[in-house]
């Protein structure tokens, strides 16, 4: 058995296995739309995301996804006109629309540094554009608005 021990300690398992990196397709889903409002952009801040592809770009929208040479990032898309924009709040168009990679679970809010000298910001963080009877209105996306589908490439269509 002594033999054996350190080969069981190489064996994965729970206490050894690594959850990331991991490859997701990313969908946008709980859009605040209400009544006659619709959707007419977002923009998403990101932290620890890396893009690693747009797998669609819905009709009539600009999307653009990347980051720097740092952890943070940013996913964001604008409608062309009224008829582009998405009046539903999980739209077919922002569904598994994004492939990414994440380096770390995704942190729900910022959180202060150990020292407190500074935050590392949430994975997702940002904001909708919808257009209303009563004007344009911006309201908050967090991660309550994305959702992760474990995936190696973007679907076929």
């Amino acid at each position: 058995m002594k033999r054996l021990l350190p080969l069981l300690l190489l064996l994965p398992g729970p206490a050894f296995a690594v959850d990331h990196p991991r490859t997701y397709l990313l969908s946008i889903n709980g859009l605040p739309v209400k009544g006659t409002g619709s959707v007419k952009a977002f923009s998403i801040d990101t932290w620890g995301v890396e893009f690693n592809s747009v797998c669609r770009i819905p009709t009539g929208w600009r999307i653009t996804a990347g980051s720097s040479a740092t952890p943070n990032g940013e996913l964001a898309g604008e409608g062309s006109q009224g008829a582009t924009w998405f009046n539903e709040r999980g739209p077919k168009a922002l569904h598994a629309f994004v492939l990414v990679t994440l380096y770390a679970p995704v942190q729900r809010t910022d959180v202060k540094t150990a020292d407190r000298s500074g935050l590392v910001p949430a994975t997702f963080k940002g904001f909708a554009t919808v257009e209303t009877d009563d004007g344009e209105k911006r309201f908050p996306l967090t991660f309550r608005n994305i959702t992760l589908t474990p995936a190696v490439a973007c679907p076929h269509r």
